[in-house]
């Protein structure tokens, strides 16, 4: 695409020049009344594909201590429940007994070693199975279009929703703590294309789902090695699982059988927007994505007292502590950037630290 004085963007990400917002001369000699650069063109989308709620569920544990009794109760030996609250909606997969998986209400939570559903409908089932546990959230398929930039942005934030530890809609932006074993069998794990890895013998395994963030370990060729793969496709070939995983720009390496582990990212920025795009996705659309620190700071309007986004377009923004971006610091790999609205700081954090997630795509 030209970018040769058109004013068009430059790519699927990369909107024009920041409009500062600020219109007023605040102090002496400030240039505010004539700096004010583009002015907002928001497009509020809220009928059809933009009406009603979608689904997000954002993984929250795994484990193969988990073990259910009937009629209402999940257990779990290695005691991670404690961040499974009353009132959460609780989405069960993984485990061997068909009538455990599925979406659950919390009846009774905030215990280490178990949890209780509304419905009663549990059956008995010992531990073994890796059983993964993912709080599901209803999103606003709401959406403002910027003309100005091109971008499409989810109308809400993940802020008060019941997602992450607190069940707040605070979300960590990567926490090693937080990636849990879905998979431990020592060179039974291949590299055989540049997105698919092979489990030699796995094509009973349940535990891998499509949108899930995995993380590889064992491979001898670091590349292999790399967080944050996307599950995009499960196939079982004969005995063996294959399963596809979206690297974006990384290119992977074909290896033997050296791989031992796989882990679940948990708890992330990223979980949530692979929640927003699952079938039929957030609005209609499957390619949401966390805003970079370009795009969170194009809708940031500078005119103080705060820097709020358009209170018309966007409703019940979270003012702090703020919203993460999916740029890490430049100085620090351990820590990311973020836009607060109070103030209209862009600045950084550790990586471990909690802040809201917000939603963009490409919209024109």
């Amino acid at each position: 695409m030209s970018t040769a004085l058109t004013g068009m963007v430059f790519n699927a990400r990369r909107g024009r020049l920041k409009r500062t917002g600020q219109l007023t001369c605040y102090h002496v000699n400030d240039d505010g009344d004539k700096r004010r650069g583009l002015l907002e063109q928001l497009q509020v989308l809220t009928v059809g594909q933009y009406s009603l709620t979608s689904n997000i569920e954002v993984a929250h544990y795994a484990n193969n201590g988990i073990s259910f009794v009937a009629p209402n109760t999940v257990n779990d030996a290695g005691a991670g429940l404690v961040t499974i609250l009353t009132g959460d909606i609780v989405v069960i997969k993984g485990a061997t007994n068909p009538a455990n998986n599925g979406t659950f209400n919390v009846a009774g939570g905030g215990v280490a070693g178990s949890f209780t559903t509304v419905e009663n409908t549990i059956v008995n089932e010992g531990a073994g199975a890796y059983v993964k546990l993912y709080k599901r959230t209803a999103h606003s398929n709401n959406c403002v279009r910027d003309l100005r930039t091109g971008l499409m942005w989810s109308r809400t934030t993940s802020n008060a929703e019941k997602v992450g530890e607190a069940s707040t809609g605070l979300l960590i932006w990567a926490d090693v703590t937080k990636v849990y074993p879905i998979y431990a069998a020592a060179n039974t794990i291949s590299m055989i294309l540049p997105n698919i890895f092979r489990i030699t013998g796995g094509a009973a395994l349940t535990q891998f789902d499509i949108g899930d963030l995995i993380d590889l370990a064992g491979f001898a060729t670091a590349a292999n090695n790399l967080p944050g793969f996307y599950v995009t496709a499960v196939t079982v070939n004969g005995a063996d699982l294959d399963i596809t995983i979206d690297p974006s720009n990384q290119v992977l390496v074909a290896e033997g059988a050296v791989g031992d582990s796989i882990g679940l990212v948990c708890r992330s920025i990223y979980n949530y927007a692979a929640g927003a795009n699952q079938a039929p996705g957030l609005g209609g659309y499957s390619d949401w994505q966390i805003p970079n620190i370009r795009e969170l700071g194009s809708i940031q309007d500078e005119e103080a007292p705060t820097a709020m986004p358009d209170a018309v377009a966007f409703p019940g923004w979270p003012a702090a502590p703020g919203t993460w971006t999916s740029t890490t610091w430049p100085s620090g790999d351990d820590r990311a950037h973020y836009g607060g609205f109070t103030c209209g700081e862009l600045t950084y954090i550790f990586k471990t630290a909690t802040d809201y997630a917000a939603l963009v795509r490409l919209g024109i």
